[in-house]
């Protein structure tokens, strides 16, 4: 009986230990650090900006902006705009170092102007993928 005891200690305990492991890192950013997101309405306009961290992006394709449900029309503005083929999603174009993004509200109902939501994603580098973000402004 002890022997399993001792047995099912040395086979699992250390799984236990370490399963944790790879995700300690005090080299980590939090979401809200490693993408410090700025946000404005001006001018029948939204103006939205991130200064991205080094060693981290911002996919392209995973930036929304939406007024209640609709997803607006936006326009990027980049020097760092890149190319990458990505292990979980293929090839994709990036993000680094900053960037701005801006949607025209001419054609929005004003009743969405309450609701309206900036959705992105993007990843350390070599690292890990955070979770999509959603950030109401």
């Amino acid at each position: 009986m002890n022997s399993k005891v001792l047995l099912y200690a040395f086979v699992f305990l250390p799984g236990l230990i370490f399963s944790r492991a790879p995700f300690i890192d005090a080299k980590i950013l939090d979401v809200d650090e490693a993408f410090i997101f700025n946000s404005s309405i001006a001018n029948n306009k939204i103006l939205v900006s991130w200064n991205i961290k080094p060693g981290h992006y911002l996919y392209k394709k995973s930036i929304l902006i939406q007024a209640g449900d609709v997803v607006l029309k936006h326009n990027y503005t980049s020097n760092s705009e890149l190319k990458i083929t990505d292990e979980f999603f293929g090839e994709s174009v990036i993000f680094k170092d900053n960037l701005e993004v801006d949607a025209e509200l001419i054609d929005v109902n004003l009743g969405t102007l309450n609701d309206i939501k900036v959705i992105y994603q993007g990843c350390a580098e070599g690292k890990y993928c955070y979770p999509k973000v959603i950030k109401s402004i």
